[in-house]
C-alpha cells in the first residue's frame, strides 16, 4: 500500500508539472486580440496545476495506514464537477465562438452552483461510506443520491459539444477533433468516476496522468496545429441573418448605408478628433449597435475602417504627385501625429511611406 501511495503522489506531482508549463505557454504566447478559446485553456490547466500541488502538498509524509478512506467524498465531486465544466468551455469556445455568452456560461454552471447549496445542507450531516458496498446499502439517503447526481451529471457536459450544431464558417476545429477531445473528456471522467465510486489505489495513479496528457495534447494542438481566426470573419453573420428579425435587418442596412454616406460622401475621416462616440452621434445611434454593424460589414473594428481610409488617401496622393510632401499628405488624411500615421501606414501597406514613394516613383 505504501508503494501504492507513493507511486500515485508521484503521478500528482507529474500532473502538477505538466498542467502549470501548459498554462506558462498558453499564457506567454496568448496574443490574439479577436479568439479567447486559448485562455479558456490556460485557465484549466491553471485550475488542474493548482488542484494537483495541493494534493501533493497535502499529502507529502502523510502516513498512508493511518489515512481513513470514504468513497463518493462531496466536496471532491463537486470540485471535479467544476474542473469538468471548464474543460468544457474551451471547445466550446472553439466550435461555435459566438454561442458561449456570458448568461449560457452561468447557465453551465448553475448546476454546480445548485449542488452546492445542496452539499452546505448537509455538511456534518454525511452518511460515511467506506466501500461501494456501503453505497448500495444507504442508496436512498438523500446526502447520498445527491452526491451520485453530481458525479454522474459529469457525463453529459462531455457529450455538449454534439449538441451545438456545427458549422465549418463558424468553427476552427475539425469534426474529426470535435469527437476526440469529447470522448477523451468523456474518458476521464469515467476514470474520475469510478475513482470515486470505488477508492481503488491503481486509479489515483491512473487518474493524474491521465489528466496530465490531456491537457498536453490540448495545448499542443492548440498552440501547433488549430488555425485561429485573427478576427470575426464577416460572412457567418450574413448566413445567421436568414432567421432573425426582418426589422432588425432593416434597421442595420439602413444604418451602414448612412455609415457609407459619412464615409465616401461626406469624408468625416479627414477629422482628425473623429471618435466613435462623434460617429454615433452622426449616426443617431449608439455605440455598441454602431460597432456591431461596423463588424459584420467590413470585419473589422471603428478605427481600422478610419484608418485604412486615411492611408488610402495618403496612397492616393502619393500616386497623384510623387513629388508632394509626405507630411502634407498627411494632414490632409486627417493625421495629427507623424508617429501614428507612420506607424498606421506600415502596418497596412507593410511598408514605411518613403519606402512606398520611392518604390512608386522607381
Amino acid at each position: 500500500m505504501n508503494l501504492l501511495f507513493y507511486m500515485a503522489l508521484a503521478a500528482t506531482a507529474m500532473e502538477t508539472a505538466a498542467c502549470l508549463i501548459c498554462a506558462h505557454n498558453l499564457w506567454r504566447l496568448d496574443r490574439d486580440k479577436f479568439d479567447f478559446s486559448r485562455r479558456k485553456l490556460f485557465i484549466g490547466a491553471l485550475m488542474s496545476g493548482i488542484m494537483a500541488l495541493v494534493v501533493v502538498l497535502g499529502n507529502l509524509g502523510m502516513a498512508v495506514h493511518n489515512t481513513p478512506y470514504f468513497v463518493l467524498q462531496p466536496w471532491i465531486i463537486l470540485l471535479y464537477m467544476a474542473m469538468n465544466i471548464v474543460m468544457v468551455l474551451y471547445p466550446i469556445s472553439v466550435v461555435r465562438p459566438d454561442w458561449l455568452t456570458t448568461i449560457r456560461a452561468f447557465y453551465l454552471f448553475l448546476p454546480t452552483l445548485i449542488l452546492g447549496g445542496v452539499y452546505a445542507w448537509f455538511t456534518n450531516k454525511w452518511t460515511l461510506l467506506h466501500t461501494p458496498e456501503d453505497i448500495w446499502v444507504n442508496i436512498l439517503e438523500p446526502d447520498v443520491l445527491a452526491r451520485l447526481i453530481g458525479l454522474f451529471l459529469m457525463i453529459p457536459y462531455c457529450l455538449i459539444l454534439f449538441m451545438l450544431p456545427y458549422n465549418f464558417r463558424d468553427s476552427s476545429a475539425s469534426k474529426k477533433w470535435v469527437w476526440t477531445y469529447s470522448m477523451a473528456l468523456l474518458g476521464l471522467s469515467l476514470v474520475h468516476i469510478a475513482l470515486m465510486l470505488t477508492n481503488n489505489p491503481i486509479l489515483y495513479i491512473l487518474m493524474p496522468l491521465l489528466a496530465g496528457a490531456f491537457y498536453v495534447l490540448s495545448t499542443e494542438y492548440e498552440l501547433e496545429l488549430r488555425i485561429r481566426p485573427v478576427a470575426l470573419p464577416a460572412a457567418p453573420a450574413v448566413v445567421r441573418q436568414e432567421n432573425r428579425n426582418p426589422e432588425a435587418i432593416l434597421m442595420e442596412t439602413d444604418l451602414w448605408a448612412r455609415v457609407n454616406h459619412l464615409i465616401e460622401e461626406d469624408e468625416v475621416w479627414r477629422d482628425p478628433d473623429l471618435s466613435l462616440d462623434e460617429m454615433s452621434r452622426l449616426c443617431a445611434t449608439n455605440v455598441t449597435y454602431l460597432s456591431s454593424v461596423i463588424k459584420k460589414n467590413t470585419g473589422s473594428g471603428f478605427k481600422e475602417l478610419i484608418n485604412n481610409k486615411r492611408v488610402a488617401s495618403v496612397i492616393m496622393q502619393i500616386e497623384q504627385n510623387p513629388e508632394a510632401d509626405i507630411q502634407g499628405a498627411f494632414f490632409n488624411a486627417g493625421y495629427r501625429s507623424r508617429t501614428t500615421a507612420w506607424r498606421n501606414f506600415k502596418e497596412i501597406t507593410g511598408q514605411s511611406p518613403a519606402d512606398y514613394k520611392q518604390n512608386f516613383k522607381g
